[in-house]
């Protein structure tokens, strides 16, 4: 599947015209990672939007004691960093290519340089993102308050 029919299947893109869409598609990343590639680590900086094209990867996040736990897995069409398009966060997981994967990624400063011609697409992506998120948030609840404990234990 080509980088456009994708994004037009996929919820983020949800009530985008082809014109729009295509704008999108000029500014992603198509990234490949190997199967044990990572994508991203716990602690650095949260400057893009992931959605997996194929393939899938795994979540982790280390305990108190630095030990690695699995707590999900990301499948096409799903993404990661939702809210990193808005603020200046640290990622609190660790992703990892299960598999030979295929990632579009949009890294924050290209969104910000489309927002600057395009704010009315832009703000869209960003509600259509906030809403993935919160359904996510409802619907993988002690997930994610694991992830938050985890992060506040390793704090203090």
């Amino acid at each position: 599947m080509d980088q456009i029919e994708f994004l037009k299947s996929n919820s983020l893109f949800k009530g985008f015209d082809e014109a729009s869409i295509l704008k999108f598609a000029e500014v992603f990343e198509e990234l490949e990672y190997e199967s044990g590639g990572i994508v991203f680590e716990e602690n650095t900086p949260a400057d893009a939007l992931y959605i997996i094209m194929e393939g899938c990867v795994n979540i982790y996040i280390k305990n108190s004691e630095g030990k690695q736990i699995m707590i999900g897995r990301l499948i096409q069409n799903e993404t990661l960093g939702l809210l990193s398009l808005i603020g200046n966060f640290e990622h609190l997981i660790n992703a990892v290519a299960q598999e030979n994967t295929t990632i579009l990624k949009l890294p924050r400063q290209k969104f910000i340089e489309l927002n600057k011609t395009n704010p009315q697409m832009s703000l869209r992506l960003i509600l259509n993102a906030f809403s993935e998120f919160v359904k996510l948030l409802q619907e993988n609840s002690e997930t994610f308050k694991f992830i938050i404990e985890t992060y506040i234990s390793k704090k203090v």
